[in-house]
């Protein structure tokens, strides 16, 4: 498989991360209404613990694979990168088998501690079971990353999807009617299914390239060599993703709890997060398919223009990244904004999101930039800045949340994810600043964009206010005002330039070109 670019790379992950979106839309609508709220608040009780887990023993691994494998790569050791990722899967699946082991033998405790909710004890143990084979995969992932490779990890996370979704449509029958425990177990299964399907398919991917390069002459690099510059790399990068994941999973845990001191009983409680955790957020992150794809590519891309002196290639890598992220960004939270009613009832109906959805929209351009940051900073290898700035935000997200919760109910959290997310985009801003002397294009960046998305808001609130204008009946009601209101926002953005014809071309055509 050869190298491809970054506009390719970033193209095909869009692609994917929109094929995974969408068929993940129909996992959470089938599940949401078989379930229920509460039923997501308890299943969002556990997923942040194992999200906690594969993050904290994968994510340093994945960063550090791809870097070295794109600077062995470059260099024609190809027979060297498979061996840094054998190597790096084996220590994190070891890691995880220690650790998973004494987290299942305290279960009951931690259930007890955290969650507070002794219903989802038999969910959580099969989350922890499968936890070191999935934390492994992360390896074999920035491998392919690293090579700037990727369709397995495409076809992984598609087939991942499809797996799950088929998983819980055809076992849903033998759960049904079993109540809340239940049906949380469904979920569970239905992810830890998707997840095995997706480290299988990326496996096999890697024991292919590596039956493909098996007679390659290549000189032999120690293994303990190997392992020390792992090791230094992904340390700083997990503990890094450690803080960060358990800020994230305390901020979890907690909601339900802050909730309570407002009046509303703990199963209420549960309702809510289930709302805000399990239905909204998922719709505002979809988008999120393109700045998820530009930080995974931004990574070896950067690397590697940085390492070879191309600082003007890496600066225009990053400024064009910025600009797009804001521009959809932006094109998403005004149409989130506007058409949150009709969002929620269309994909849930009767489970009262249109409030929660219009709140949480304004937090998606903040969030989106956040992630892009994320991709440019660890290609700078500036994992430290990336722990100090994200944990000064996380931490005035989490007291917000603590202290004004009770007060102001959900819209304490909506203030703290936005404040949060500010604070660490103007500093990672900074950081990136001050290593390349990138300045802010004041224009293109926030007065245009900001201007499309006032104009295409407030033309698609007047189209919708025209009485009589939207006929049909049922769901179609509800289709016709968010097809066209979008539709009004694209329109504005492009006439007014902010998005352009050459932009388009520019991202989603595959070449084997180089970036510039």
């Amino acid at each position: 498989m050869a190298r491809r670019s970054l506009k390719y790379n970033a193209a095909v992950l869009s692609i994917t991360g929109f094929l995974v979106k969408a068929i993940g839309f129909f996992y959470r609508i089938f599940i949401a209404n078989c379930i229920g709220a509460e039923g997501l608040g308890l299943y969002q009780l556990i997923v942040p613990i194992y999200s906690l887990l594969v993050l904290v023993l994968s994510a340093g691994i994945s960063v550090a694979v791809s870097r070295f494998v794109a600077e062995e790569t470059s260099s024609g050791r190809i027979r060297a990168g498979m061996k840094i990722a054998s190597l790096a899967a084996g220590v994190v699946l070891v890691t995880g088998v220690v650790v998973s082991l004494i987290l299942i033998l305290n279960v009951d405790t931690m259930l007890l501690a955290f969650a507070k909710d002794l219903r989802a004890r038999r969910s959580l143990l099969w989350m922890l079971a499968l936890v070191p084979p999935i934390a492994a995969a992360s390896a074999y992932k920035g491998y392919f990353y690293g090579k700037e490779q990727v369709i397995p990890n495409a076809i992984g996370q598609v087939a991942e999807q499809l797996s799950k979704l088929a998983f819980v449509v055809v076992m849903h029958p033998h759960f049904v009617n079993k109540g809340i425990e239940s049906m949380c177990l469904l979920a569970t299964l239905g992810l830890m299914v998707g997840e095995c399907v997706n480290v299988f398919c990326v496996f096999c991917a890697f024991q292919y390239e590596k039956f493909k390069n098996r007679a390659r002459p290549e000189r032999e690099i120690r293994t303990r060599t190997l392992a020390k510059k792992l090791v230094r790399t992904a340390l700083p990068i997990s503990a890094n993703r450690l803080v960060l994941s358990v800020l994230g999973t305390v901020e979890s845990l907690i909601i339900p709890q802050r909730l309570t001191l407002s009046g509303l009983t703990f199963q209420e409680s549960l309702e809510v997060l289930g709302r805000l955790n399990g239905m909204a957020a998922p719709l505002v992150f979809f988008p999120s398919m393109l700045p998820m794809a530009l930080a995974t590519a931004l990574v070896p891309a950067i690397a590697g223009a940085v390492s070879s002196g191309r600082y003007a290639v890496a600066n225009r890598q990053i400024s064009q990244s910025i600009r797009l992220t804001l521009t959809m960004g932006l094109v998403f939270t005004a149409f989130f904004a506007i058409c949150s009613h009709e969002i929620a009832e269309f994909i849930y109906p009767g489970k009262d999101v249109g409030h929660i959805l219009h709140l949480l929209s304004y937090t998606g351009v903040f969030l989106y930039l956040q992630q892009t940051m994320l991709g440019i900073l660890n290609g700078l290898a500036r994992e430290s800045a990336i722990l100090c700035n994200t944990l000064t935000g996380s931490i005035v997200r989490i007291l917000l949340v603590w202290f004004c919760l009770p007060i102001w109910g959900t819209d304490a959290y909506i203030v703290g994810v936005i404040a949060g997310s500010l604070i660490t985009i103007i500093l990672n801003f900074l950081e990136i600043s001050r290593i390349t002397g990138m300045s802010i294009d004041i224009g293109e960046w926030f007065i245009k964009p900001l201007a499309a998305t006032l104009a295409g808001a407030l033309l698609s609130l007047l189209i919708k206010r025209i009485p009589g204008l939207w006929g049909g009946a049922g769901r179609q009601q509800l289709l016709i005002p968010m097809v066209i209101s979008f539709a009004v926002i694209v329109v504005v953005f492009m006439v007014t330039g902010v998005i352009r014809s050459e932009d388009i071309r520019r991202w989603t055509r595959r070449n084997h070109a180089a970036l510039y």
